[in-house]
């Protein structure tokens, strides 16, 4: 199930799901789930061999995301202990 290509000279919309081959020869998907608590945007990503199961794996989230039954983001990073 290939990507449909956007016209020449065409943006996507915002809020529009990436999905790119990486330079590790493998495909990537980053799909934007909302606003994190810290008011950055919520960025999911998925990483997997074949472009078939990433735009599986993309759609899935954006199912998630559509139905409003998305799981809150772990903070990842830094943390502040004490």
């Amino acid at each position: 199930m290939p990507r449909k290509k956007r016209p020449e000279g065409t943006r996507a919309p915002n809020g529009a799901s990436s999905i790119y081959l990486g330079k590790d020869g493998k495909w990537h998907g980053r799909v934007t789930m909302g606003i994190r608590d810290d008011g950055k945007p919520d960025r999911r990503h998925v990483e997997r061999k074949t472009e078939a199961e990433v735009i599986e794996a993309v759609r899935t989230l954006e199912k998630q995301r559509g139905a409003g039954k998305v799981k809150k983001a772990v903070a990842r990073g830094r943390s502040k202990i004490g």
